[in-house]
């Protein structure tokens, strides 16, 4: 017989198959310590999100996003929201401490919620990546005001939003949805030049800190 634990990873993946398990895979969520309060509490519904991510998205795109952030990024990367995987080595942040536990991608790693101010040093970093994160986001403005404190002069926030919108069991948690030029013309007001393009179905927006 099954430990809950493994009752309900298994569950989780009936789930991404559409079978009907919410109401139970909840009940035994109360049983199991990292998963307490699932599918509402935000840190329990990202841990158990962390086992399913290969499920999500699949490898083409995961290898465009990694093509184009080797591409665009250079020096210390800081990966907010980095989940279970970060697309190149960084310093990884996330409010889930199971999506960080299997995070190898990670060269340091710091358990945080990204809705109130970051732990981090100013300027310490040459580059910040949010991959389909920031519509997760409530306070995306003070976050973006973070991310500028952050960064070096000059340095470079890349986002990466998918441009067929959130799969179905995320869009209980997505809080904000936009166009490509309502989110070039926030990150524009938070004092970054923006460079947009799309690739694979995918929205790369690429903001460059600019001096004072």
């Amino acid at each position: 017989m099954m430990d809950l634990e493994t009752q309900f990873l298994s569950g989780l993946i009936e789930l991404q198959y559409g079978q009907p398990v919410e109401k139970k895979l909840a009940k035994i969520a109360k049983k199991v310590s990292w998963a307490k309060g699932w599918p509402g509490n935000k840190t329990s519904f990202w841990n158990a999100e962390a086992f399913m991510w290969s499920y999500k998205i699949d490898q083409r795109k995961r290898a465009v996003i990694q093509q184009e952030l080797s591409a665009l990024c250079h020096g210390k990367n800081l990966d907010l929201g980095c989940g279970a995987y970060s697309y190149i080595p960084s310093t990884g942040l996330d409010i889930s401490p199971k999506m960080i536990e299997f995070n190898e991608n990670c060269t340091s790693k710091i358990i945080a919620d990204l809705e109130q101010p970051l732990p981090v040093p100013d300027t310490s970093f040459h580059s910040v990546t949010m991959i389909f994160l920031l519509n997760y986001i409530k306070n995306y403005r003070q976050l973006l005001s973070e991310v500028q404190r952050i960064l070096k002069n000059k340095g470079r926030l890349v986002l990466v939003f998918s441009a067929v919108g959130v799969q179905d069991w995320h869009q209980q948690k997505e809080l904000t949805k936009l166009s490509p030029p309502a989110w070039s013309k926030i990150l524009q007001e938070q004092g970054f030049r923006v460079m947009f393009h799309e690739k694979e179905g995918i929205w790369f927006f690429t903001g460059v800190k600019m001096g004072k």
